[in-house]
């Protein structure tokens, strides 16, 4: 049996989407209230992201997998540089995918998001565009999500309404945030020349501390970042964002400067970098979190979509095995979800903040063999920690195949 009233996913994110995927082709009931629209979403100022090898094999058991190989890029390695060019290190990856995993890919992110909104529309998954969640009330029969301008019922309520989640504030309090002191400009460019197919290179200059990457995303296109230290909420003045990308990148190789100076100042993305503090409670009877909503973690190692991903098809296993047709049942199910997931998102966590605020040494001496060190504990620890980074997660109630 399934419920009566539909499980209200708020927020059309990567996180949300899935999920509503997901939990449709369990056969279960879902609608997807997101307060942007439609255009908002596919027309937005483009960026990439990672979908490393434990979030695009899900997603493929969804049924996209044809859809990402065709429309990302593949990644095997990361190469990272000076600013002059001399390589500090790489790190292999591809070697440490799972059996039968796809492979880790970039991608942009509005085709990314273009992708899973076509899945869920051939799926029937309602998604209300320009309907904000505003809050809740539990009910004896599951909860009442509040929008702007009436209120909806559920059997459950899944927040992936992103860091700033309103389901969170409700559920949780405010969680304090950690800025990580620097901040970030994102775009996306035409051209792969001068490219390595398959390697996102990244770039680092120590004297300014400015660093950035640029990597292919499919379509002949490239993503670009920058990232460098400043006060939250600074802002530059209007029209004034592309000369300050400009003038970051000057310091760095052509191959990604040339391309800031490329960008169409309009399409730039400027993002500060905030986590949340860990908390082990994610979510009260109905109610649940995943993605951002539940552990915003650094952008470093490239994991927030992707354990968003995870969370996303572990909640529709759970609520699939469990009996969702009843408060308990859902209730429980979404307690299954958080302690299946809570050991895994830690240590992904804890790796992401350990390479996010490791000190950057300033004399040429402690530079010189901070970068022995790093080569030495890369060779030593890669295979065990991009395997256990890449491994899919276990499901125990698989959706049935693509029909």
């Amino acid at each position: 049996m399934v419920p009566h009233d539909p499980i209200v996913v708020a927020g059309a994110g990567v996180g949300g989407l899935t999920a509503a995927l997901a939990l449709a082709r369990h056969g279960l009931p879902v609608e997807v209230y997101e307060r942007r629209t439609a255009d908002e979403i596919l027309d937005a100022p483009g960026s990439g992201l990672t979908l490393w090898s434990n979030a695009s094999t899900p997603l493929g058991r969804l049924g996209l997998g044809d859809r990402l190989l065709a429309a990302a890029e593949r990644v095997v390695e990361i190469r990272n540089f000076d600013s002059r060019g001399r390589i500090r290190f790489t790190m292999r990856t591809h070697p440490y995918i799972w059996p039968d995993a796809l492979p880790s890919l970039s991608i942009g992110r509005m085709d990314l998001a273009a992708i899973l909104l076509s899945a869920c529309a051939e799926r029937g998954v309602p998604v209300h565009h320009g309907r904000r969640v505003t809050g809740y009330r539990r009910t004896g029969d599951g909860v009442e999500v509040r929008l702007d301008d009436e209120t909806v019922t559920g059997s459950a309520l899944i927040g992936a309404d992103g860091v700033r989640s309103t389901v969170l504030r409700q559920l949780r309090g405010e969680v304090p945030g950690i800025y990580l002191g620097r901040s970030t400009y994102r775009g996306v460019c035409a051209g792969t020349d001068g490219l390595v197919p398959e390697v996102p290179l990244l770039f680092h200059d120590e004297a300014t501390r400015v660093g950035g990457g640029v990597y292919p995303i499919g379509g002949d296109r490239a993503a670009w970042t920058l990232s460098w230290k400043a006060p939250a909420g600074e802002r530059e003045q209007p029209g004034r964002a592309h000369a300050h990308a400009v003038h970051l990148a000057r310091v760095l190789p052509a191959v990604l400067r040339d391309r800031v100076a490329r960008t169409d100042p309009d399409a730039l993305v400027r993002t500060d970098i905030w986590y949340h503090e860990w908390h082990e409670t994610w979510g009260d009877g109905p109610v649940t979190l995943l993605g951002d909503a539940a552990h915003a973690m650094p952008n470093d190692l490239g994991q927030g979509a992707c354990q968003a991903v995870e969370d996303a098809v572990v909640l529709a296993d759970a609520l699939a095995a469990g009996d969702p047709n009843t408060p308990a049942g859902v209730a429980a199910a979404l307690r299954d979800y958080e302690r299946r997931r809570l050991d895994r998102v830690k240590w992904v966590r804890q790796q992401s903040v350990q390479v996010a605020t490791a000190a950057e040494p300033r004399g040429a001496l402690a530079r010189w063999a901070m970068g022995k060190l790093t080569r030495v504990y890369l060779a030593v620890a890669e295979k065990g920690m991009w395997q256990r980074m890449q491994q899919p997660p276990a499901l125990t109630h698989p959706a049935p195949a693509v029909s």
